[in-house]
């Protein structure tokens, strides 16, 4: 009986082993974050776009997207909480966007701000 149970116990640990390989082979797992590192071309509240190696790169962005920047924790706690993107890059900006592809559009989950634009 004790072997019988060894066996079913054994069985059933290969076969979710086996599913969660599956599963992560097909596409089941999370999207690989990648990087993008340019200076802002153009922003709204709802995309933004940034020239890489000579290439505009263009994300989308929504109320999920992490802004990081000098500032932008002062901005968003007078504002309610309530930081739009606009609030806190520009125009000129060096920027580094960490996005993943999503329905075939690069979709920003953090912009960080490396270096304000200098506006003479």
């Amino acid at each position: 009986m004790m072997s019988v149970l060894v066996a079913l116990i054994v069985a059933v640990g290969m076969s979710v082993s086996a599913q969660t390989a599956a599963t992560q082979k097909s596409g089941g797992a999370a999207p690989a974050a990648k990087k993008a590192q340019g200076m802002v071309g153009a922003v709204t509240a709802d995309s933004l776009t940034v020239k890489v190696s000579g290439k505009d790169m263009t994300f989308a962005v929504d109320p999920a997207t992490k802004v990081v920047a000098k500032g932008a924790g002062t901005k968003s706690a007078t504002s309610g909480g309530k930081l739009q993107l606009t609030d806190a890059v520009g125009m000129g900006d060096r920027v580094t966007v960490t996005y993943h592809d999503m329905d075939g559009k690069a979709h920003a989950s953090e912009v960080r701000v490396t270096a304000k634009a200098t506006h003479k």
